[in-house]
């Protein structure tokens, strides 16, 4: 019987979809990491591998069963998947960029962005703790509109360019900053880093995270900014140098930051988590119902076409 090992826990939805197809499948059914010897020892008897962006797959999980037809990523990336060991042995490799994780996505750096700009949290604190003395003119938490102000995304993908149209809503202007021209609707204008930069009062990153985008941003490009400006990440924690950001902070280089990806995930960045002007969030960019449901339903569903000899969606390696 063919067999699929799901290395992530699937919701009720995603198993359906492989059960009608009577496929086999043998699921990490705890909301845990499973270590690479026991995916090794998982897939030695299985035709398709289902991922997260939490789950590695080194070469030594692919070489342990070369005729695995498909690794199905839960995800749009796919960086925690050795994609050149899976072309050498013909195995598909998918991901799930659907619009679901999309939106959600692109509504948590809107969020982030209102947020920090907005000075929730302080005042929050503020009316928890009942500190609140009353409305006065000049009684600022030292927040700003986002209102009229520009925004430069870096990484002006599908979900940059959600963000953009977004951001529309308050009318920002907006710049982006990526390595081709985009054909697209939004009143966006393709600018060079360092003019993103310098000009900005409020970067969100959003690129794919490489060996090329590794650090992107660090002290030369904090340095850059607005000593107003606002930072936001919900790329890839690995896009930031966390210590050249501290010492942005920390020094007023720039005005605040908010993380919802982290550097050493799943450790957060404790001397970042006492600042005051710092917004850190788990990893929950497109943690909704909604995408993660379809996110996973479309890796059952690829990972089922693979083993069917259907076509595929959203093969990565082709």
């Amino acid at each position: 019987m063919t067999k699929i090992y799901s290395a992530v826990k699937l919701p009720e939805s995603a198993i359906k979809i492989i059960a009608d197809q009577n496929i086999e499948l043998d699921m990490h059914n705890e909301l845990t990491t499973p270590k690479t010897a026991e995916m090794i020892e998982k897939v030695k008897n299985a035709d398709g591998l289902i991922t997260g962006v939490n789950v590695q797959a080194p070469a030594e999980v692919i070489q342990a069963n070369p005729d695995m037809k498909v690794i199905a990523n839960v995800g749009s990336g796919f960086n925690n998947i050795d994609v050149d060991e899976a072309n050498k042995h013909n195995i598909a490799v998918t991901n799930t960029p659907v619009h679901e994780s999309v939106a959600s996505t692109a509504e948590l750096a809107i969020t982030l962005m209102l947020a920090l700009s907005r000075r929730v949290l302080p005042g929050h604190e503020m009316a928890v703790k009942n500190e609140f003395n009353g409305w006065q003119v000049m009684g600022y938490l030292g927040g700003n509109q986002v209102v009229d102000k520009t925004l430069a995304i870096v990484g002006f993908g599908q979900i940059g360019q959600f963000i953009g149209k977004l951001a529309q809503a308050f009318n920002m202007k907006l710049l982006y900053v990526d390595l081709e021209e985009k054909d697209t609707d939004l009143n966006a204008k393709k600018v060079s880093m360092d003019e993103a930069l310098k000009e900005a009062d409020y970067v969100i990153t959003q690129v794919n995270y490489n060996e090329t985008s590794h650090h992107l941003f660090g002290k030369k490009e904090f340095e850059q900014m607005k000593e107003s400006a606002y930072f936001i990440n919900t790329a890839r924690g690995g896009v930031v140098d966390e210590a050249a950001l501290l010492d942005a902070l920390k020094n007023k280089q720039i005005q605040a930051a908010a993380l919802d990806v982290h550097e050493e995930e799943p450790h957060i960045n404790e001397a970042l988590a006492k600042l005051d002007n710092v917004i850190l969030t788990p990893h929950i960019g497109n943690d909704t119902y909604e995408a993660r449901n379809k996110m996973a339903e479309v890796a059952a569903d690829q990972a089922v076409k693979a083993l069917t000899g259907s076509a595929l969606d959203y093969q990565v390696n082709e």
